[in-house]
């Protein structure tokens, strides 16, 4: 091979004669770098060529972390023009790496500058892996399996291992048994078959290995002998308090003292087993919340299921969070479980015997499957704090570029107390990637797979000191098989944040986000808690438990910091949710409060579908479990979020409302404007403001404008849909200086809406508090229907009084034909079916959202739990 020279000066980085200039070898494909990594590399050597000479006496890099302190030293030199790392392809264990081992430590000392950028990439056709886990085999812990009999297969593990919930076998996650049970909801076997909750019928045995969500039968309140255990008492609820840390189980329940259950030091009482106290896990659904808990004992008596620690709890909320009535949990990494699971014949499945020293690593093999012969990870690498990077973490790094490199396997795993502290958008959970007070980073056609927790975080240190991270961009990436969300950017907020040191002037594009929430259910493709002018632009997001772009969480305290000029741009979001969540929402902002909200925030050209919240399992004769089943809706506007503008986009088969807004402005603060969008086939209603008066009726004013869409259904009231919903209430106002529609398109499949006496209505009695004014219990009762005509002119009979003159340009005579395959161009028009309307930009939106450069295609991710989605939209 035949290099090029390029000066460079040995002596700084200590190696060559000192003074004498040593050369940047470019071979013949271009592959142009300062330092070399290979696994065929040596620590010793100067890393400056790509491949080893034919003496074996210099060559690249082993370690990553000895090609940054190279970096590092030539930094220190400047040498006032771009650095490049080049790695080769092959698999970088982080935990064996020769120098410094463990998670990849960037700061301030690694950056390059706008005219000397630093790039860590690929080399040319080549795939590295940075990994955090370590395998059985070769390259790792050098062990061998055994075969015992049948599927199964065992291995001693080394004493020094760090505890791991999560093993991949040739690159698929691969689950502990759970429990199962015909009177659950998900999978069980039965002589030998597996079998569907829902149907009785037989599927496809690796189901059985998602298990079956279980049911809360009762809370224990904290009275008697539970006096004084981690509770909660309700503000909103009546006179309830539970314990958190405890709930009963229907006997009925495959509930036991599990053979590798430890009571020693529980309330239960009970001698040691061998076993570590906590070594069974519980995951607990809440509404939009997920405990990951351990159990402690249970008492079979009695029926009660002990935790380690208290799940989450909140007066205010009493029933969306912890152990309530109804609510699903599933029960994982009993002895039992995996002892059964091997009797029926499932396989794939793993379980870490820790009662022997060494632990015992147990796995089932699928057929075909050997062990010695496959490669078989473990996690291993932690992350750094509770909530930072595992793989990456990096403060106050600047102008470096990643780009070619996969990230993945890292080990997060709860404390011996659960992970209990999820509020929403699970940001307190650590990521592979954590990039703190970052500038001018970017990640370009990086992959992050297999993750324990959530995969990239871009945020600033503090929300209100220090520098801000600023100018990032994260491009041409892949995020799947993810264990919380794909995308992070910045922390929690809080009301002290400053527009000056949150994190800001952040891109997200062209991305893939798929497989997420595999471990923790409640979170997101991208979750955005505090910051301002943050762009999210033709990412495809698909394949997640819960929302599909959030933004803000539990709302954005300090607007001019944060929830200012967030743009979602041309995204695909489709299969979300699917039965596992509540109150997700596909596209979801929570941006405004009582004091007011974000400005300059716009949703457009999104392509939205096919969301499922857990309505579909979460009720029981026709009434939804307290806390769950609701919250599928496709544009959700949160709170009190106000001058929001949604256009063209195309927003079909969601399980609530296609447009949701929780609340109205707040006084003073512009409306919400819904404009060219096409709304089609939502189960609940097609636009919904909840409470539209949350301050009452000091000086109304208007609320939302909805003009120019097209409203598609196939519903009407007899199955409790309604096309608007909500507090059909205008304080007085003329509705359409309440709620503006103007020049929409109705239509409703069977051709009958022009005709239906119950297409609309408003309130009949003004309510005694406008403030508390949500859609009613019961419609039917509360509120007075009538047609569209009336709609347009008239005056409601028997109903409050004030005009209507609601979209007197609107139209529910035009079938705008679309199609009925479920497909995006079901809603491509040719031309306009309601003047105002530009069909142009909805088939722009269908032709365009999403990855316009697919660079990286992910593979199918297999699932984690039950899901379940509405097939008749």
């Amino acid at each position: 091979m035949r290099f090029l020279s390029v000066l460079l000066f040995s002596s700084l980085i200590g190696y060559g004669n000192a003074g004498a200039p040593a050369v940047v070898p470019v071979p013949a494909d271009g592959a142009a770098a300062d330092f070399f990594v290979a696994k065929d590399g040596n620590d010793s050597w100067s890393g400056t060529l790509p491949a080893p000479n034919s003496k074996k006496t210099d060559g690249p890099f082993a370690s990553v972390a000895k090609a940054q302190i190279a970096v590092r030293n030539l930094i220190n030199s400047n040498p006032k023009r771009p650095l490049t790392v080049m790695l080769r392809g092959g698999t970088y264990y982080l935990v064996l790496s020769p120098t410094s081992p463990g998670t990849l430590t960037f700061a301030e000392s690694d950056s390059g500058t706008a005219s000397m950028p630093v790039t860590w990439k690929n080399y040319p056709g080549e795939t590295p892996i940075i990994s955090g886990g370590e395998p059985i085999g070769k390259g790792g812990f050098g062990l061998n399996w055994s075969h015992v009999s049948g599927s199964l297969w065992t291995v001693q593990l080394p004493a020094n291992i760090q505890p791991f919930g999560y093993l991949f076998y040739n690159g698929e996650r691969r689950l502990r048994s759970r429990l199962q049970s015909s009177q659950g909801t998900g999978y069980y076997m039965r002589a030998g078959s597996c079998y569907a909750t829902e149907t009785k019928q037989l599927v496809d045995t690796s189901l059985c290995n998602l298990g079956t969500f279980l049911r809360v039968a009762a809370e224990v309140p904290p009275t008697g002998p539970h006096a004084g255990c981690p509770s909660v008492k309700t503000t909103n609820y009546g006179a309830r308090s539970k314990c958190l840390d405890r709930f009963e189980y229907d006997p009925k329940d495959p509930i036991s003292n599990w053979i590798n259950l430890n009571p020693s030091g529980s309330v239960c009482s009970g001698s040691a087993t061998g076993y570590p106290v906590g070594d069974i896990e519980l995951t607990m659904f809440n509404a939009w919340s997920v405990d990951v808990m351990r159990v402690s004992c249970v008492d079979t008596k009695s029926h009660i299921v002990y935790l380690t620690g208290a799940t989450h709890g909140s007066g205010n909320v009493y029933n969306f969070f912890g152990p309530s009535v109804g609510h699903r949990y599933i029960v994982e990494n009993t002895k039992d479980a995996f002892d059964a699971a091997r009797s029926a014949g499932q396989t794939g499945l793993w379980f870490l015997d820790r009662s022997t020293a060494p632990a015992t690593l147990n796995y089932l093999a699928n057929p075909g499957e050997d062990p010695n012969k496959d490669a078989v990870v473990i996690a291993q690498l932690q992350p750094v704090s509770a909530t930072g990077g595992s793989l990456v973490s990096a403060t106050d790094l600047s102008y470096v570029t990643f780009r070619g490199i996969t990230f993945e396997v890292d080990n997060y795993v709860p404390p011996a107390s659960g992970f209990n502290n999820d509020e929403n958008g699970e940001s307190t959970l650590p990521e592979a990637i954590d990039c703190e007070s970052c500038q001018n980073v970017a990640f370009d056609g990086i992959t992050v797979r297999h993750t324990s927790a959530s995969g990239i975080l871009i945020a600033s240190t503090s929300g209100n000191s220090g520098r801000p991270a600023s100018n990032d961009v994260i491009e041409n990436s892949a995020f799947y098989d993810l264990g919380s969300s794909g995308t992070r950017i910045g922390h929690h907020p809080s009301g002290s944040d400053k527009p000056g040191n949150v994190v800001q002037f952040v891109t997200a594009r062209n991305n893939v986000i798929q497989g997420y929430s595999r471990v923790f259910a409640a979170g997101e493709g991208i979750a955005q808690g505090n910051g301002h002018d943050i762009s999210y632009v033709h990412n495809d997001i698909s394949d997640g438990y819960h929302a599909g772009i959030s933004v803000c969480l539990l709302g954005c305290p300090s607007h001019e910091a944060n929830g200012t000029n967030i743009i979602s741009e041309y995204n695909h979001i489709w299969n979300t949710m699917q039965g596992i969540t509540s109150d997700g929402g596909t596209l979801y902002y929570n941006v405004g409060a009582a004091n007011g909200s974000g400005t300059g925030n716009k949703i457009l050209n999104n392509l939205v579908h096919d969301t499922t919240d857990s309505s579909i399992i979460d009720i029981k004769d026709n009434v939804r479990f307290p806390g769950t089943g609701y919250g599928g809706e496709g544009i959700y506007l949160d709170n009190q979020t106000a001058g929001a503008v949604v256009e063209n986009n195309v927003v079909y088969r969601v399980s609530g409302s296609a447009a949701w807004v929780t609340e109205g402005p707040a006084p003073g603060q512009p409306a919400n404007t819904f404009k060219n969008n096409i709304f089609a086939f939502a189960r609940k209603s097609m636009f919904n403001e909840g409470q539209a008066w949350p301050q009452g009726c000091t000086k109304p004013s208007l609320r939302v404008n909805l003009t120019n869409n097209i409203f598609y259904f196939d519903r009407d009231d007899s199955a409790d849909f309604y096309v608007v919903s909500g507090c059909a209430y205008s304080c007085g106002l003329d509705y359409n200086k309440f709620q503006n529609f103007q020049g929409n398109l109705y239509w409703r499949t069977d051709g009958k809406f022009s005709s239906d006496n119950n297409a609309f209505h408003v309130l009949t009695t003004a309510p005694a508090d406008a403030s508390k004014c949500l859609g009613p219990m019961n419609p039917k009762k509360a509120w007075t229907f009538f047609g569209f005509a009336q709609w347009q002119d008239g005056q409601p009979p028997n109903g409050i009084p004030a005009a209507m003159n609601e979209d007197t340009a609107g139209i529910v005579t035009v079938n705008p034909n679309f199609g009925s395959t479920g497909k995006p161009s079901d809603y491509e028009l040719s031309k306009n079916p309601v003047a105002g309307f530009d069909y142009t930009k909805t088939n722009d939106t269908i032709r365009n959202a999403g990855r316009n450069n697919p660079v990286i295609v992910p593979p199918k991710i297999p699932g984690t739990f039950p899901t379940y989605t509405y097939k008749d939209f």
